[in-house]
């Protein structure tokens, strides 16, 4: 099997936009289910786990806005025909995964003592994944923004 015929099979990068927006989406309805479970159940097993309710909540807005943006940049880039950078749908995936993932982490993991606030392990990887989402997103913003003046350019040209 070549390379030329496992790229084939792939999707486009639009359609990689697309389906890591659903991935994104799920993960976020999963934490609504189990926000939603603890709701009514807040004795239960489920509830046991999460130390702290709000960072909960926080990860489930932070899933539910990655993923629409995913979502947006990805139509966009299906309506303008672009292939925007791979480099910036990775950082842009791995920022919009990573941010959100560690409100889960905080929200699953006993508090440490709050003069080790914050957590020694936090900035570093949030310095890292914040990075590289809003580089991400910016650069497929920018080449969205391209595609759509060229875009409206070339539509004057014709008439």
């Amino acid at each position: 099997m070549t390379f030329a015929s496992i790229s084939q099979k792939l999707p486009s990068r639009a359609g990689f936009l697309l389906l890591y927006a659903t991935l994104l989406l799920a993960i976020a309805l999963l934490i609504a289910w189990a926000l939603g479970v603890t709701l009514f159940f807040p004795n239960g097993e489920l509830a046991r786990h999460i130390v702290e309710r709000q960072d909960l909540i926080r990860a489930h807005i932070d899933f539910l806005m990655m993923a629409q943006f995913f979502f947006l940049f990805g139509l966009l880039a299906r309506q303008y025909e672009i292939e925007p950078p791979r480099w910036a749908i990775l950082a842009a995936s791995f920022g919009a995964f990573v941010n959100p993932l560690s409100f889960v982490r905080r929200a699953l993991a006993p508090k440490l003592d709050p003069a080790l606030l914050p957590e020694p392990h936090f900035p570093p990887l949030a310095a890292i994944s914040f990075s590289a989402v809003t580089i991400g997103f910016l650069v497929l913003a920018g080449t969205v923004v391209h595609a759509a003046w060229r875009s409206n350019r070339d539509a004057r040209r014709i008439v």
